[in-house]
């Protein structure tokens, strides 16, 4: 089975950054046979987000290509990415695991390209060696 996906970010306005947040996927499973769409999600303590997004998946019931219609009131915090990307599995099961995979991977990616554009910056200080004071004098 092959699935077609696209990946959700979140604005993280601290931080003036998208950040991967989860993804819709096609529903090619005998499950949920009402929704065209399937949400995967980061584990998240405010699941409302989740439940309005399958609402309004089930009300419009888009296609892949019309995924940014599910964000709905969420539109100006969350967007879909406009590349379809697809995921291979032979069941459902195996099919979310893979998209779990995929969304910690992307946060990992993103990760790792935020530090590697940190500047560190020089250190405010210098390094005081003491100095013998062996001039050959005695003193």
């Amino acid at each position: 089975m092959i699935v077609r996906y696209r990946l959700i970010e979140d604005w993280l306005a601290e931080e003036g950054i998208w950040f991967p947040w989860g993804m819709f996927y096609e529903n090619l499973s005998d499950i949920f046979v009402d929704c065209t769409l399937l949400v995967r999600a980061i584990p998240d303590d405010d699941r409302r987000k989740g439940r309005y997004f399958d609402q309004r998946i089930r009300e419009f019931r888009p296609t892949i290509e019309e995924a940014e219609v599910v964000l709905g009131e969420y539109a100006d915090r969350y967007r879909v990415r406009p590349e379809i990307c697809t995921v291979e599995g032979e069941n459902h099961r195996e099919i979310r695991a893979r998209l779990w995979e995929i969304l910690f991977d992307e946060m990992e990616k993103q990760r790792l390209e935020r530090q590697a554009g940190y500047v560190i910056p020089e250190p405010a200080y210098y390094a005081v060696h003491e100095q013998s004071n062996e001039t050959g004098d005695d003193d």
